[in-house]
C-alpha cells in the first residue's frame, strides 16, 4: 500500500513537470510561426479624392481577411485580392491567416474624406480694374458655395457655375461639398478694386480764405479692412474681422506706407519719399515710423500718380460737395444721423463703409465712422487766396478730419479740422485714399 502510494506520487510529479514543460515550449514558440500584421498603403488619413488602398502581408502564402464594418476580421471574413476602391470615411480592419501559424494581430487603418478646399483665380489683390474670378476644386464632383458679403459659404449660399465678376473692392468666400464628405475649410479671396470719384476743378471758401483746388479723384469710400490687409498683409484693426469696415488703427506713417505699397503693386509712380532712401518702404531704415518727429522727414512729388492722402483742402472740397455743394453742416445733409455714424448712433463701433447716405458728389462717410488722415502739418489757415495748397512747412502734427464713431455731432461738420501726432493709431483713425487727376 505504501508503495502504491510512493508511485502515484511519482506520477503525479512526472505530469506535473510534463505539463510545465508542454507550457514553456508553447510560449517560446519562434516568431516565424506567427504571420506578419498586414500593412496598408496609403496609410488611414485624410483625403481630397478617392484612394485604391492596397493591404500586404510579409509572410508568403498567407491570406488577408478584412472587414469595413467596424468587427475584427476571422478566418470566414472576406478575402483580400486586390486594391479596395475607398471613396468615404472608412475603417478597415485585416488580418493575416496560414495553416499551422497563429494569426496575425489585426491591422486597423481610417480614412476620412474632406472636400478640397477651393481655389481662386486670379488670386486675391489689387487690380486696376474689374476682373472674372473663377473658382475651382480639386475634388471631383463637389459643387462650391460662396458669398460676397463676409458669410460663412453653406450649401444653401449662391452656387458656384460660372467665374463671378468683380468690379469693386469684393471678398469672396468659398466652400466647397460632397455627398458623404466631409465639407472643405473656407477659402477666402480679397480683391481691391478702387472706386475713385472724379472732383472737377473748384473754388470755395474754408472759413478763413478762398482756396481753388485742381481736378483729382478720391475714395467712393474709406478704405476697407480687406483693402488694407491686402496690401499690407495684416490688419491692425481694432474692431477687426470685418472687411467691409473702414481700417483703424493705422498710423499717418501707416497710410503713407499703404500708399506706396499699392502704387508699387499696381504699376504707379509711389508719390512719397522718405529722407534720401527713395520712395521703396522696403528700403526706409528701421524705425522710420517710430518717432513722432520723423513725419517731416517724409516728402511729396506732387506730379506723380501713384496713390496718396488728400490734402486738406481737397478733404475739405470733396467734403462738401465740390461744385454741387448745397452748404450743408455735415458731408451730405444737415441730418447728422442721415450721413454720419456718431457717439449716439454708432452704438460704440465703426459700421460697414456706404451704409449711409452719400454726399453731392457721392462720397460716403466723410462725416463719421473713423477719423480720416490728411497729408497736411496742422496749423493756422494762411489768411491770402490759395491755389492747390499743402499745408504748413512745419509743425507738431498731422491733420485729421469727419470725425468718428465714438465723438459728438460737432466733430462731424465739414469744418472741423483735429491734429494727431503722425505715430497715433487710434481705434477711431483711418483714411482714404486719392489721385491726381492726370
Amino acid at each position: 500500500m505504501k508503495r502504491t502510494k510512493t508511485l502515484i506520487s511519482v506520477f503525479i510529479l512526472l505530469t506535473l513537470v510534463l505539463v510545465t514543460f508542454s507550457c514553456n515550449e508553447k510560449t517560446t514558440e519562434p516568431d516565424a510561426q506567427t504571420v506578419a500584421t498586414p500593412a496598408f498603403n496609403p496609410p488611414g488619413g485624410s483625403y481630397s479624392s478617392t484612394q485604391n488602398v492596397t493591404i500586404s502581408c510579409a509572410t508568403s502564402g498567407a491570406t488577408i481577411r478584412y472587414t469595413t464594418n467596424g468587427n475584427s476580421p476571422t478566418e470566414y471574413s472576406t478575402a483580400y485580392s486586390g486594391p479596395l476602391t475607398v471613396s468615404q470615411d472608412t475603417t478597415i480592419k485585416a488580418k493575416a491567416f496560414k495553416s499551422g501559424w497563429n494569426p496575425s494581430s489585426t491591422a486597423s487603418s481610417t480614412y476620412c474624406f474632406a472636400t478640397a478646399t477651393p481655389i481662386f483665380y486670379p488670386a486675391g489683390g489689387v487690380y486696376n480694374g474689374s476682373l472674372n474670378v473663377t473658382i475651382s476644386c480639386a475634388t471631383s464632383e463637389a459643387t462650391i458655395h460662396y458669398t460676397t458679403d463676409d458669410s460663412e459659404p453653406t450649401v444653401f449660399s449662391p452656387l458656384y457655375s460660372s467665374p463671378i465678376i468683380v468690379s469693386q473692392s469684393t471678398t469672396i468666400k468659398a466652400k466647397a461639398f460632397k455627398s458623404g464628405w466631409n465639407s472643405s475649410f473656407t477659402a477666402s479671396a480679397s480683391y481691391v478694386i478702387p472706386e475713385m470719384i472724379f472732383i472737377p476743378v473748384g473754388t470755395f471758401h474754408n472759413g478763413t480764405s478762398s482756396v481753388t483746388v485742381s481736378s483729382f479723384y478720391i475714395g467712393k469710400y474709406e478704405l476697407t479692412q480687406a483693402e488694407y490687409a491686402a496690401v499690407m498683409g495684416a490688419n491692425p484693426s481694432y474692431f477687426a474681422g470685418n472687411p467691409n469696415h473702414p481700417v483703424e488703427q493705422v498710423s499717418w506713417y501707416d497710410a503713407i506706407e499703404y500708399c506706396n505699397r499699392r502704387s508699387i503693386i499696381v504699376g504707379l509712380t509711389p508719390c512719397y519719399s522718405y529722407d534720401t532712401y527713395g520712395s521703396n518702404p522696403n528700403n526706409w531704415p528701421s524705425g522710420w515710423n517710430g518717432n513722432e518727429q520723423n513725419h517731416t522727414n517724409v516728402s511729396c512729388d506732387w506730379t506723380a500718380n501713384g496713390y496718396r492722402l488728400p490734402t486738406e483742402m481737397e478733404w475739405m472740397f470733396a467734403a462738401k460737395g465740390g461744385n454741387q455743394s448745397l452748404g450743408y453742416t455735415f458731408s451730405g445733409s444737415n441730418d447728422v444721423d442721415a450721413v454720419a455714424w456718431y457717439n449716439s448712433n454708432a452704438g460704440s463701433m465703426t459700421h460697414a463703409v456706404g451704409t449711409k447716405a452719400p454726399n453731392e458728389l457721392g462720397l460716403y462717410d466723410m462725416s463719421g465712422n473713423v477719423w480720416e488722415w490728411c497729408w497736411d502739418i496742422y496749423n493756422s489757415y494762411p489768411g491770402g487766396d490759395q491755389t492747390d495748397p499743402h499745408g504748413a512747412s512745419s509743425g507738431y502734427s498731422r491733420v485729421s478730419r469727419g470725425g468718428c464713431w465714438h465723438k459728438y455731432a460737432y466733430d462731424c461738420t465739414v469744418f472741423f479740422r483735429d491734429p494727431n501726432y503722425a505715430t497715433r493709431s487710434g481705434y477711431n483713425l483711418g483714411f482714404r485714399v486719392c489721385r491726381n487727376a492726370l
